[in-house]
């Protein structure tokens, strides 16, 4: 199917983050974790009535990778539009720079990716005129200031679109002038429908002049794209053409006309189901879908640490606690229980006696704290085993 070029005098970011992982790692075929990949080519616009999500969804392709699909805002404006290229027969082609580069959440690798299309407002998309039967169109470039179009705004006003901007086919033609000095210099005249509208700089006529002329050597005018922006009070004329040094030998070979025409405008067009689901689209279910992982094998789970599980730890810990103090008070208990016997046989009884009581008191309650422990221990291992 022949390509239509659409305007591109505009910014529309499309929607790259969901369902079209898979498709977008096949365009960069390799991702590194953050560090950024670029892609920057055509991209192909794809009205998809029978989308069961939406039927004015508009997809994205690149080649025959679907990576991305206007939000529903974009799709609704853009629909007509695209939907009359299509019914037209043709392919509606627009500029598209797309982004991705691999990140890492929660440890699981993920896309992160963006695409942008240079993409005119829907009522700037086609050229208010048709370039002449003869003619060959130069590829869509850089935009380059026509001068002295103020000269013919009476003119120039009579085609700027109500809405104040719209995409004009313009004709170049290359001519010679004397300048004071008497040096001669190329100029290239800018025409729209046969009318002298305005002329290019120096710098660039002279870059032009020599591809006009070989276009007209082989019975070719040379047209370009331009764009036409104004109200009531001023108004601008620009050229949107491919610098000789960017044309491709394919051009020069061929010297094409290719500005298609459109069926006429009309509030509705028939255009063919297209809808094809990406990878992400295919396995969509009604919970949230989880994005992709990029890794090896999934990671096995993490070993509880005792702070994870506080319960456990309180519960083992209480045991060793009280050991620990049964036998310490055991141990000074004994030490002073046995002082105490002494120092009744030889010193006063009263010191002897206090000895004893508190030296048997200490190790009555080792006794205790150590029967507590027992107990502890095995409530302990009977609640690790019954978790």
């Amino acid at each position: 199917m022949a390509e239509f070029a659409l305007g591109d005098r505009g910014s529309v970011n499309i929607i790259t983050h969901d369902f079209y992982d898979a498709e977008i790692l096949q365009v960069f075929e390799e991702l590194q974790m953050d560090r950024e990949r670029i892609w920057s080519g055509q991209a192909r616009l794809v009205p998809e009535p029978d989308n069961p999500r939406s039927s004015r969804s508009i997809a994205v392709y690149i080649d025959d990778l679907k990576v991305g699909r206007l939000s529903p805002e974009d799709a609704a404006e853009y629909w007509n539009p695209i939907a009359r290229v299509v019914a037209s027969g043709y392919d509606a082609m627009s500029y598209l720079q797309l982004t991705a580069v691999l990140r890492k959440n929660g440890g699981e690798p993920f896309i992160e990716s963006q695409g942008i299309l240079s993409l005119s407002a829907p009522g700037s998309l086609f050229p208010l005129n048709q370039a002449p039967a003869q003619a060959t169109l130069l590829p869509q470039g850089a935009s380059m200031k026509v001068l002295d179009e103020k000269d013919h705004s009476s003119y120039l006003h009579t085609i700027l679109p109500s809405n104040g901007e719209g995409r004009v086919i313009l004709a170049l033609e290359a001519n010679q002038i004397k300048l004071n000095d008497g040096t001669v210099v190329d100029s290239v005249d800018v025409l729209h429908d046969r009318k002298v509208v305005g002329r290019l700089s120096t710098q660039i006529s002279e870059q032009l002049a020599p591809v006009i002329r070989y276009a007209f050597e082989n019975n070719k005018l040379t047209s370009a794209w331009g764009t036409i922006r104004g109200n009531s009070f001023e108004i601008s004329l620009t050229v949107q053409a491919a610098r000789p040094s960017e044309l491709p030998q394919e051009w020069f070979d061929t010297l094409p006309n290719n500005v298609p025409e459109l069926i006429a405008e009309s509030d509705h067009y028939e255009v063919p189901a297209a809808y094809i689901p990406s990878e992400g689209e295919t396995q969509q279910v009604s919970t949230p879908k989880k994005r992709r992982a990029f890794g090896g094998s999934a990671a096995s789970p993490a070993p509880v640490s005792a702070a994870d599980n506080p319960v456990e730890t309180s519960t083992a810990s209480a045991p060793a606690f009280s050991s620990r103090l049964a036998a310490l008070l055991g141990v000074f208990g004994g030490l002073i229980l046995a002082g105490g016997i002494v120092l009744i046989f030889t010193r006063p009884l009263l010191l002897g006696i206090l000895g004893t009581v508190l030296g048997a008191s200490l190790v009555l309650m080792g006794l205790h704290f150590g029967r507590y422990s027992i107990t502890d221990t095995d409530a302990a291992e009977s609640t690790v085993t019954d978790s």
